[in-house]
């Protein structure tokens, strides 16, 4: 009897605390959360990943830059060629609905382990939720459906084995860290933060077990843990790149061009209000992190990477926002608990159930406005690829024009490459003979970029890089100083242009170029 009363005890607190306040609030938050992960395909880069992905289902894993005349020769690393061909698969079986609810779905792991890992015993759910709300709101400038979301999922996941195995060390736990980064190196390059964070989190184990804390891991089994680390390190070169996909990570990070030009690679601009989220995210965390009483060195020094990275790159944001959660979770605690104390009060154990019909009716709206949301997304043009959210015109121009060397705004040339697609219904009929730059830099290399950047600000240099490349049509916004520049150069015609864009034929190709050329008439 008196074991029948325990066990019914037990299950009415367990109801309890299923159905309290906090908890159907952070149950919100988890699943609004997926529909702020249901983004449209916004990044024009999606679209060569897509020409990629049909040419690896078409004829392999390309070795070799067929898609511009700048850089045949340089190494092509195809390192997120896993996500390209399931791109191509998805899209070409059922359009763009599928990749944008297969990447939302990847991020939604990630944040579901993300947010697992924060709780303990005790934590509030009220706070808990309000992290997992900062987490979202923070991210809404990095969230969408591209390869590095794959990233995020399986840091999430990774970071739940690692406290698994501290809680429960086990050397089959440890051997399936070697699948997760076969897989996570096929998928995407962010392979290395996963790398990363074992390392640093040996180290805080290291820590622990020279402070001797409780629940620290054994000397025998962080000597398993390095292992581990080093197998992990192997395991990402079954891939067609084999050893030299270690060579892409290395060359972006180390590229001071890159650094400085490509905005996804530069710090957060706290300045604006898209990052005040991020802002006062790390700003509480390091204000409430000395009342953080139950987080582990190992998360500490996580989220201390974390900051590293967001500090180094805006596309970090989710990457730092997970791994500070912890962190920030226990200081804000801390500082709640002190202030209950401070007020002679002590904090509420027990909370009131809310009613289930309350708790259903809510969960319901949610749930409502998650799909209506999730169908808005869907819906959205940037999702079409000729649509207004693209230059559409300027496109069809092209294609509709002879084989040419084009060289096009870096952030279209993604969408132009795949547009140029004979294999598309929607694409040309006369490919180009290829573009100047697309959307990957280091596939191409730093010197190309360099030239870009020279041609596109008409700096001294510009009419010989083209001439060298012998580039047939540029294609500039109005206004640009490339534009303008061409506009004074002797035999180069402006063939086309509109609210936005013109485009110019070099000396002796204008004949080709016979569309449209009524409109060019005070175009620059």
């Amino acid at each position: 009897m008196t074991l029948e009363l325990a066990a019914e005890g037990a299950s009415k607190r367990a109801r309890e605390r299923v159905l309290d306040g906090p908890t159907v609030f952070l149950w919100s938050m988890l699943v609004l959360g997926f529909a702020a992960f249901v983004q449209p395909q916004f990044d024009p880069d999606f679209w060569w990943h897509l020409r990629v992905g049909l040419d690896i289902l078409a004829s392999g894993v390309p070795q070799h830059n067929d898609y511009t005349f700048t850089a045949s020769t340089h190494a092509f690393i195809t390192q997120e060629w896993g996500s390209e061909a399931i791109y191509a698969l998805l899209y070409r079986a059922w359009g763009m609905a599928p990749v944008i609810l297969l990447m939302a779905a990847a991020t939604w792991v990630g944040f579901i382990f993300g947010v697992r890992r924060a709780d303990r015993e005790g934590l509030s759910r009220w706070i808990l939720a309000l992290g997992a709300a900062l987490v979202i709101i923070s991210g809404l400038q990095i969230w969408g459906p591209s390869p590095q979301m794959f990233t995020f999922g399986l840091l999430g996941v990774l970071l739940t084995l690692l406290d698994r195995y501290r809680r429960h060390p086990s050397r089959w736990l440890l051997a399936g860290l070697v699948p997760l980064f076969i897989a996570w190196g096929n998928l995407h390059g962010g392979f290395v933060i996963g790398l990363g964070v074992i390392a640093v989190y040996l180290v805080g184990e290291v820590i622990s077990a020279w402070w001797r804390e409780p629940g620290g891991l054994p000397l025998a089994r962080l000597r398993d843990l390095l292992l581990a680390l080093l197998v992990c390190c192997l395991a990402p070169m079954v891939n067609p790149n084999g050893w030299g996909l270690y060579l892409y990570p290395i060359r972006l990070l180390l590229s001071p061009v890159a650094q400085a030009n490509l905005n996804e690679w530069q710090p957060p601009d706290f300045h604006s209000l898209s990052s005040l989220p991020v802002l006062i995210l790390l700003l509480s965390t390091l204000l409430c992190a000395r009342w953080a009483r139950h987080t582990r060195p190992a998360d500490i020094l996580l989220a201390a990477a974390g900051t590293v990275l967001l500090l180094y790159a805006v596309r970090d944001i989710p990457i730092f926002a997970m791994l500070a959660l912890p962190l920030w979770c226990d200081g804000v605690q801390g500082v709640w608990d002190r202030a209950l104390q401070a007020r002679g009060r002590a904090a509420r154990q027990r909370r009131r159930p809310a009613p289930r019909w309350f708790v259903a009716a809510l969960l319901m709206l949610v749930v409502l406005a998650t799909g209506v949301r999730v169908s808005q997304q869907l819906r959205a043009p940037d999702n079409q690829l000729l649509s207004s959210a693209y230059p559409v015109q300027v496109g069809r121009v092209i294609c509709d024009g002879p084989t040419a060397r084009v060289f096009a705004p870096y952030g279209s040339s993604g969408w132009l490459l795949y547009r140029l697609d004979p294999r598309d219904p929607a694409g040309a009929s006369c490919a180009p003979d290829r573009l100047f730059i697309f959307g990957e830099v280091d596939l191409m290399g730093t010197k190309v970029l360099q030239q870009y950047l020279t041609v596109t600000e008409a700096n001294p240099g510009t009419m010989a890089i083209l001439e060298h490349y012998r580039v047939d049509l540029v294609w500039q916004g109005r206004g640009q100083p490339l534009s303008r520049l061409l506009q004074r150069q002797p035999g180069w015609t402006c063939v086309y242009a509109n609210r936005h864009s013109v485009l110019f034929a070099a000396p002796g190709q204008a004949s080709a170029w016979h569309a449209s050329r009524a409109m060019c008439p005070g175009a620059v």
